[in-house]
């Protein structure tokens, strides 16, 4: 009887776990190892994205604002000079200020780059740990449950099936509701009492 009551007890705390399906942590893992990969993907599609963004500026430095402002300079230039011969001697002039506002205009891209991938890095990082999180809830939880159906079949290997668990726990259950509401009776009169 003892060894019964002890099987009961014993069966009671582990039917009322949550079930879960065996597949389910492979799938929280799957479902990880994607979060993982679009992470990846959203960072090379930044880097990628300012690639492109330095490229069109410095194909805009080269191709259109550098002739813009040689033009520029040899419209100031007066009449009387020889702008063929002191072309040279302009373009060495002008070159550094073109390439300082090339190097701003590439910092400030440098700038947005880095802000936009430490945005992201901080983001997935939340996300990395929040899931982390739920895959070890979920990967005890399917031990648990693997634990759970061990413990079952060596009791019912003990016993030799004699036992209904299902009958067991209805029962369990029917008796704790009715204990319940008792004791919210017995609640009720308590306070009439006082």
């Amino acid at each position: 009887m003892f060894k019964k009551s002890i099987l009961i007890v014993l069966f009671i705390g582990l039917s009322s776990c949550v079930s879960i399906p065996k597949s389910t942590p492979k799938l929280t893992k799957d479902i990880v190892d994607e979060g993982d990969a679009m992470h990846q993907l959203n960072i090379s599609l930044v880097n990628q994205l300012f690639t492109e963004r330095r490229a069109r500026l410095n194909s805009f430095i080269t191709n259109t604002y550098t002739p813009a402002i040689i033009e520029k300079y040899q419209n100031l230039l007066p009449a009387d000079v020889d702008y063929k011969k002191e072309l040279p001697n302009i373009i060495k002039a002008i070159v550094p200020v073109i390439n300082r506002k090339r190097d701003s205009l590439q910092d400030l891209l440098l700038k947005q780059q880095q802000q936009i991938v430490s945005g992201l890095n901080t983001n997935f990082i939340s996300y990395a740990k929040a899931t982390s999180s739920l895959q070890n809830l979920i990967n005890a939880a399917a031990k648990l449950k693997t634990d759970e159906e061990n413990a079952l079949a060596g009791i019912n290997q003990l016993t030799g099936g004699k036992l209904n668990f299902k009958e067991i726990e209805s029962k369990m259950d029917s008796l704790l509701n009715n204990t319940g509401l008792r004791m919210g009776k017995l609640l009720k009169v308590e306070k009439i009492i006082k």
